[in-house]
């Protein structure tokens, strides 16, 4: 390829912000921004103005905000969250991020046998509900 072609290809490949920006009719100065919700726990649907107002009202180690929003307790297990709230609770309170202790993990309350979820939705749907009882 000549050089000429090389940069004409590249000069049609556009960013997906320009492309979103052609399809709305806008263009940088003209684009609006919304005051979306900014999601601090994916797993549990916590944003960052709920953590604040718990923060705000008292709550102000990482455990307790856990306990109050479930915040560390989706499937990630805190991996993603955890740290945005620490910090969150630095900005609101001063106590720095990295003297907060995390959340201890905890099994769940009663185990169950790998046999009655195996069963779950099967035939011997009778014998399962006998066994949770």
């Amino acid at each position: 390829m000549t050089k000429s072609r090389v940069q004409s290809r590249k000069s049609k490949v556009q960013s997906p912000k320009s492309r979103v920006r052609r399809r709305a009719g806008t263009r940088n100065s003209q684009l609006v921004t919304r005051n979306l919700p900014v999601v601090v726990c994916r797993c549990e649907e916590v944003s960052e103005a709920d953590v604040r107002r718990v923060i705000r009202m008292g709550y102000h180690s990482l455990e307790a905000v856990k306990r109050v929003l479930r915040t560390g307790m989706g499937h990630c297990q805190g991996r993603g969250c955890l740290k945005l709230v620490a910090r969150l609770i630095q900005e609101e309170t001063g106590i720095p991020a990295a003297s907060q202790k995390l959340p201890f993990p905890r099994p769940p309350l009663k185990p169950l046998p790998l046999g009655l979820l195996g069963s779950f939705g099967s035939d011997t749907s009778d014998k399962s509900d006998e066994a949770c009882t």
